[in-house]
């Protein structure tokens, strides 16, 4: 590959059913003044033939702007490119193996892309709109970047999502998401971000055959609404962050944490951390809990915690459930799953505790 020395492309595991919308017929689109790609002349040629673009003009950049790519196949790699104004539409016909130096301003996507390994890569004010949408991305060096973007499926299915998803590192800063799914594979970032009917994903354990190999992700969530729907739930964690945020109702069953997980900050809304495989620490601090849901305030499973602290947090009157377990379950059930060494409550004011 011209522009670096990259390792082979991971092929994404939504990949193979996706292929076949390739065939499908794609809806038309005005183009309002727009040329399309293929008017584009040596750019054009560019697109298509890396190798050419750098013998005939290295590695110096080129803007491209207020233009329409539908339908047009494009295979191998994009470098050193500016996209500005442009309109991608079209299921299957661009899929890269490294996209590098690049940047989307005020671009917009609908139908299926696979961008292939994202190094420098940056999208501003850009946006993904319905159903049939992906931005698919592999491993990478650093991962995409998404500023100030809108993603938008009015039509959320949850047997039929769509989204931004990533073998690799991502980052979404001041974006805005509905009826999409978020996802990084090895880590997930979050800044100022407003969600409704959104997923955020990891790797899906029954793609991998060998289980060793399945990655694990960090999250870290910084002050986000989440309070109109986020789904954190069947997760596969290394560390777990959500600091200074709004929820509604918070919850992240059938989810595993290997390392620590921090709750930091959560001023409303409820938090249900029960139904979780914590392996490492544990900590929620500076939280204020109000919002009744299943019977409780508030419910942290600290008896299959390693290590738990809860520190400066304030409850309603509803019970807040520390222990993680409810009444009914016996003894004899709960001894063989508890690994909890220690658990730490300080400064609290919780009025009515199960623990």
């Amino acid at each position: 590959m011209p522009f670096n020395n990259p390792t082979p492309t991971t092929r994404r595991r939504f990949l193979a059913s996706f292929l076949s919308l390739a065939a499908a017929p794609a809806k038309g689109m005005p183009l309002f003044g727009k040329q399309r790609a293929r008017d584009l002349g040596k750019v054009y040629e560019y697109l298509k033939d890396a190798d050419l673009r750098i013998k005939e003009i290295g590695r110096q950049r080129i803007t491209i702007k207020n233009i329409i790519f539908s339908n047009e196949e494009f295979r191998g790699a994009w470098g050193y490119l500016d996209f500005v104004d442009c309109k991608f539409t079209g299921q299957g016909f661009i899929r890269l193996n490294w996209l590098v130096n690049c940047t989307f301003t005020n671009c917009h996507f609908s139908g299926f892309f696979e961008f292939g390994n994202a190094k420098n890569v940056k999208f501003i004010n850009s946006t993904v709109h319905g159903e049939r949408s992906i931005l698919g991305f592999s491993d990478g060096d650093t991962g995409p970047i998404f500023d100030g973007c809108k993603f938008i499926n009015p039509d959320y299915d949850h047997n039929q999502e769509w989204g931004i998803l990533c073998d690799g590192d991502v980052l979404f800063i001041d974006c805005k998401a509905k009826g999409f799914v978020l996802e990084g594979d090895k880590k997930l970032t979050l800044r100022r971000c407003t969600t409704e009917i959104v997923r955020l994903g990891t790797a899906y354990p029954g793609a991998y055959s060998d289980k060793s190999q399945m990655p694990y992700s960090d999250f870290l969530l910084e002050d986000c609404d989440f309070t109109r729907g986020v789904d954190a739930t069947n997760l596969e964690l290394n560390s777990f962050t959500l600091r200074n945020c709004k929820v509604g109702i918070f919850e992240t069953e059938r989810s595993v944490v290997r390392g620590d997980m921090l709750i930091e900050n959560i001023k409303e809304g409820h938090l249900d951390l029960s139904r979780t495989d914590f392996q490492g620490k544990l900590t929620v601090r500076n939280c204020s809990f109000f919002r009744l849901h299943d019977g409780h305030c508030f419910w942290c499973p600290s008896v299959v915690v390693p290590h738990t602290l809860i520190e400066n947090v304030v409850c309603g009157t509803d019970p807040a459930n520390i222990s993680g377990f409810t009444n009914k379950m016996t003894e004899e059930k709960r001894l063989p799953v508890t690994k909890n060494k220690s658990t730490i409550i300080r400064d609290c004011h919780i009025p009515h505790l199960h623990l």
